[in-house]
């Protein structure tokens, strides 16, 4: 394996990013402004994201074929859309470079286990599960960005059979794009990031969709101002990606859902009753959590 330590400074010789958009764009820049790489091969169906990121110096190489990107790749980055996945893990299994290293960047953990168990068991020990707590609403490689993950949480949630030398390369890997790595499981990953992350995309979706289906809807977008689109920013992001996301994740973000009716259950019957200092309890709280969260960012 093309891998070399020059004062134990993180150094791979080939990174291949399949899917190169914002993640794995700014993955690839900022490994190659820290000079931990030396090449990065894009690989990606879609031409124009592609090109875009050969033009403008986010990778070396172009690749069409997953097979031609992969045959020399130290570290294999996959982020592409969920749905896509299995279908990349079915040409990635057929590479005769069986030292590769694979890892992801998406935000649902356990059904890509379960793919990695369908598909390519036998690889297990070079694999590590991985999600960046970075991003944004904007997609594509001209949005990538060398700082998107400085300072930012990196999650692995490795198999059982990865070994400690991949899951110890992927790790630096993070920690080389200033990232701070934690492990877990994938199952307290997906519970985690249902009720922090996927459950929110959905209410501000539902939130965008009921004042959009108003009446008035003019007028509300009209005198919509600060609060509405801080709440409703996330509701811009891409349906698809996120409509992927709440399939491969549907047991916890159902839970989720559950329990945040039943929060909105709860205001309603204060509402109702009139019952302004139980309303008030409930956002003292709130606010103090809330608070006390930020103070740690």
């Amino acid at each position: 394996m093309a891998l070399e330590a020059v004062m134990d400074k993180f150094y791979i010789e080939q990174l291949t990013i399949i899917g190169v958009g914002l993640i794995g764009g700014s993955i690839a820049a900022r490994l190659k402004r820290e000079g931990a790489v030396g090449k990065v091969v894009g690989v990606g169906r879609g031409r124009k994201n592609i090109t875009f990121a050969h033009e403008h110096g986010l990778i070396d190489e172009v690749a069409m074929d997953v097979q031609k990107g992969i045959e020399r790749a130290t570290i294999v980055v996959v982020a592409v859309p969920v749905k896509q996945v299995e279908t990349v893990l079915q040409e990635i299994k057929l590479s005769p470079n069986s030292e590769l290293i694979l890892t992801d960047v998406g935000s649902t953990k356990g059904d890509f286990k379960r793919i990695i168990e369908r598909v390519m068991p036998e690889r297990a020990g070079f694999i590590v599960p991985g999600h960046p707590i970075a991003g944004s609403e904007k997609v594509g490689p001209q949005f990538a960005d060398a700082n998107l993950f400085q300072g930012k949480n990196v999650v692995l949630c490795p198999l059982e059979r990865s070994k400690a030398t991949s899951i110890n390369l992927v790790q630096r890997l993070w920690e080389s794009c200033g990232s701070f790595v934690s492990k877990m499981s994938d199952d307290k990953h997906d519970k985690i990031f249902s009720a922090v992350s996927h459950l929110p995309h959905i209410v501000s979706y539902a939130l965008v969709e009921m004042v959009n289906r108003r009446d008035d809807a003019e007028d509300l977008f009209d005198f919509a101002a600060g609060g509405f689109r801080d709440f409703s920013r996330i509701a811009g992001s891409s349906p698809e990606m996120w409509v992927d996301i709440c399939r491969a994740n549907h047991f916890p973000i159902l839970d989720d859902v559950e329990s945040f009716i039943s929060s909105l259950e709860k205001i309603r019957e204060l509402l109702r009753s009139e019952d302004y200092e139980g309303l008030r309890k409930i956002f003292d709280a709130a606010a103090i959590a809330r608070n006390n969260w930020s103070s740690k960012q």
